[in-house]
Protein backbone atom coordinates (compact mmCIF):
# COMPACT_ATOMS: atom_id res chain seq x y z
CA UNK A 1 0.00 0.00 0.00
CA UNK A 2 1.53 3.37 -1.03
CA UNK A 3 2.37 5.86 1.70
CA UNK A 4 0.40 9.11 1.82
CA UNK A 5 3.33 11.13 0.48
CA UNK A 6 3.65 8.70 -2.44
CA UNK A 7 0.12 9.52 -3.56
CA UNK A 8 0.74 13.24 -3.24
CA UNK A 9 3.98 12.91 -5.18
CA UNK A 10 2.25 10.86 -7.89
CA UNK A 11 -0.43 13.54 -8.18
CA UNK A 12 2.17 16.29 -8.60
CA UNK A 13 4.16 14.29 -11.16
CA UNK A 14 0.99 13.54 -13.12
CA UNK A 15 -0.09 17.18 -12.92
CA UNK A 16 3.32 18.39 -14.16
CA UNK A 17 3.07 16.15 -17.20
CA UNK A 18 -0.58 16.85 -18.00
CA UNK A 19 -0.29 20.61 -17.52
CA UNK A 20 2.71 20.62 -19.84
CA UNK A 21 0.96 18.57 -22.52
CA UNK A 22 -2.58 19.98 -22.22
CA UNK A 23 -2.26 23.30 -20.45
CA UNK A 24 -3.48 24.26 -17.01
CA UNK A 25 -6.95 25.27 -18.16
CA UNK A 26 -7.62 22.02 -19.99
CA UNK A 27 -6.32 19.76 -17.24
CA UNK A 28 -8.92 18.63 -14.72
CA UNK A 29 -8.48 17.13 -11.28
CA UNK A 30 -10.10 13.98 -12.70
CA UNK A 31 -7.40 13.83 -15.42
CA UNK A 32 -4.69 14.20 -12.81
CA UNK A 33 -6.22 11.57 -10.52
CA UNK A 34 -6.55 9.07 -13.38
CA UNK A 35 -2.96 9.65 -14.56
CA UNK A 36 -1.67 9.26 -11.00
CA UNK A 37 -3.75 6.15 -10.31
CA UNK A 38 -5.43 7.84 -7.36
CA UNK A 39 -9.21 7.84 -6.84
CA UNK A 40 -10.64 11.29 -7.57
CA UNK A 41 -12.09 11.60 -4.08
CA UNK A 42 -8.62 11.11 -2.59
CA UNK A 43 -7.23 14.08 -4.52
CA UNK A 44 -9.12 16.41 -2.18
CA UNK A 45 -7.25 14.97 0.79
CA UNK A 46 -4.02 16.43 -0.67
CA UNK A 47 -5.28 19.40 -2.71
CA UNK A 48 -8.51 21.28 -2.07
CA UNK A 49 -8.44 23.09 -5.43
CA UNK A 50 -6.86 22.89 -8.84
CA UNK A 51 -4.91 26.05 -7.94
CA UNK A 52 -3.36 24.21 -4.98
CA UNK A 53 -2.10 21.44 -7.21
CA UNK A 54 -0.93 24.10 -9.68
CA UNK A 55 1.04 25.73 -6.86
CA UNK A 56 2.57 22.34 -5.99
CA UNK A 57 3.62 21.93 -9.64
CA UNK A 58 5.25 25.37 -9.63
CA UNK A 59 6.98 24.54 -6.32
CA UNK A 60 8.29 21.34 -7.88
CA UNK A 61 9.53 23.19 -10.98
CA UNK A 62 11.34 25.67 -8.70
CA UNK A 63 12.84 22.82 -6.68
CA UNK A 64 13.96 21.12 -9.90
CA UNK A 65 15.78 24.26 -11.04
CA UNK A 66 17.37 24.84 -7.65
CA UNK A 67 18.62 21.23 -7.73
CA UNK A 68 20.08 21.79 -11.21
CA UNK A 69 21.75 25.00 -10.11
CA UNK A 70 23.31 23.22 -7.13
CA UNK A 71 24.52 20.38 -9.36
CA UNK A 72 25.97 22.82 -11.87
CA UNK A 73 27.99 24.51 -9.12
CA UNK A 74 30.26 21.47 -9.43
CA UNK A 75 31.34 22.73 -12.87
CA UNK A 76 34.64 24.60 -12.78
CA UNK A 77 33.46 27.91 -14.18
CA UNK A 78 30.34 30.03 -14.76
CA UNK A 79 30.53 29.73 -18.54
CA UNK A 80 30.27 25.93 -18.29
CA UNK A 81 27.25 26.37 -16.01
CA UNK A 82 25.55 28.63 -18.53
CA UNK A 83 26.25 26.10 -21.25
CA UNK A 84 24.68 23.42 -19.03
CA UNK A 85 21.41 25.37 -19.13
CA UNK A 86 21.55 25.28 -22.93
CA UNK A 87 22.38 21.55 -22.83
CA UNK A 88 19.26 21.01 -20.75
CA UNK A 89 17.12 22.79 -23.32
CA UNK A 90 18.81 20.85 -26.10
CA UNK A 91 17.89 17.58 -24.38
CA UNK A 92 14.16 18.43 -24.38
CA UNK A 93 13.79 20.13 -27.74
CA UNK A 94 11.40 17.49 -29.15
CA UNK A 95 9.05 17.83 -26.17
CA UNK A 96 9.26 21.63 -26.33
CA UNK A 97 8.46 21.64 -30.05
CA UNK A 98 5.50 19.31 -29.43
CA UNK A 99 4.03 20.77 -26.24
CA UNK A 100 5.81 24.07 -25.59
CA UNK A 101 8.14 24.99 -22.78
CA UNK A 102 6.74 23.61 -19.52
CA UNK A 103 7.62 26.83 -17.72
CA UNK A 104 6.96 29.43 -20.41
CA UNK A 105 3.67 27.89 -21.48
CA UNK A 106 2.39 27.75 -17.92
CA UNK A 107 3.42 31.36 -17.23
CA UNK A 108 1.82 32.55 -20.45
CA UNK A 109 -1.45 30.75 -19.76
CA UNK A 110 -1.69 31.80 -16.12
CA UNK A 111 -0.64 35.40 -16.74
CA UNK A 112 -3.93 36.07 -18.50
CA UNK A 113 -5.62 36.21 -15.09
CA UNK A 114 -2.80 37.62 -12.93
CA UNK A 115 -3.74 35.38 -10.04
CA UNK A 116 -1.45 34.56 -7.10
CA UNK A 117 -0.67 31.31 -8.94
CA UNK A 118 0.44 33.30 -12.00
CA UNK A 119 2.78 35.37 -9.85
CA UNK A 120 4.15 32.19 -8.28
CA UNK A 121 4.75 30.65 -11.73
CA UNK A 122 6.56 33.79 -12.88
CA UNK A 123 9.01 33.08 -10.08
CA UNK A 124 10.42 30.14 -12.04
CA UNK A 125 11.57 32.48 -14.80
CA UNK A 126 12.75 35.09 -12.29
CA UNK A 127 14.93 32.48 -10.61
CA UNK A 128 16.47 31.59 -13.99
CA UNK A 129 17.26 35.25 -14.66
CA UNK A 130 18.76 35.69 -11.18
CA UNK A 131 20.89 32.57 -11.55
CA UNK A 132 22.14 33.56 -15.02
CA UNK A 133 22.87 37.10 -13.74
CA UNK A 134 25.06 35.60 -11.03
CA UNK A 135 26.92 33.46 -13.57
CA UNK A 136 27.64 36.45 -15.82
CA UNK A 137 28.64 38.48 -12.77
CA UNK A 138 31.12 35.74 -11.85
CA UNK A 139 32.50 36.05 -15.38
CA UNK A 140 33.23 39.68 -14.51
CA UNK A 141 30.64 41.18 -16.84
CA UNK A 142 29.44 44.60 -15.63
CA UNK A 143 26.21 44.17 -17.64
CA UNK A 144 25.46 40.76 -16.09
CA UNK A 145 21.73 41.42 -15.65
CA UNK A 146 21.37 42.49 -19.28
CA UNK A 147 23.25 39.42 -20.52
CA UNK A 148 21.17 37.13 -18.30
CA UNK A 149 17.96 38.59 -19.65
CA UNK A 150 19.24 38.11 -23.21
CA UNK A 151 19.94 34.44 -22.47
CA UNK A 152 16.60 33.72 -20.81
CA UNK A 153 14.63 35.65 -23.42
CA UNK A 154 16.49 33.79 -26.16
CA UNK A 155 15.78 30.41 -24.61
CA UNK A 156 12.10 31.04 -23.93
CA UNK A 157 11.52 32.92 -27.18
CA UNK A 158 13.04 30.11 -29.22
CA UNK A 159 10.93 27.61 -27.29
CA UNK A 160 7.78 29.53 -28.15
CA UNK A 161 8.61 29.73 -31.86
CA UNK A 162 9.71 26.07 -32.04
CA UNK A 163 6.40 25.07 -30.49
CA UNK A 164 4.35 27.35 -32.76
CA UNK A 165 6.06 25.86 -35.81
CA UNK A 166 6.23 22.36 -34.29
CA UNK A 167 9.86 22.36 -35.42
CA UNK A 168 12.63 21.32 -33.03
CA UNK A 169 15.20 22.49 -35.62
CA UNK A 170 14.28 26.10 -34.74
CA UNK A 171 15.25 25.44 -31.16
CA UNK A 172 18.36 23.48 -32.11
CA UNK A 173 19.62 26.38 -34.25
CA UNK A 174 18.96 28.95 -31.53
CA UNK A 175 20.72 26.77 -28.96
CA UNK A 176 23.72 26.48 -31.29
CA UNK A 177 23.87 30.25 -31.68
CA UNK A 178 23.38 30.82 -27.97
CA UNK A 179 26.26 28.44 -27.21
CA UNK A 180 28.54 30.45 -29.51
CA UNK A 181 27.35 33.65 -27.85
CA UNK A 182 27.96 32.33 -24.31
CA UNK A 183 31.47 31.20 -25.28
CA UNK A 184 32.24 34.60 -26.81
CA UNK A 185 30.80 36.71 -23.98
Amino acid sequence: MPRTSDKRERLVVAAKDLIHRQGFGQTTLADIAAAAGVPLGNVYYYFKTKEEIGAAVVDQRLADFHALFRAWEEYPDPRTRLLALLDLLDSVQEAVASHGCPIGSLCQELDKGRSPLAEKADGVIKVQVAWATEQFRRLGRPNAAELALELVVGVHGASLVAHALRDPAVLAEKIRRMREWVVAV
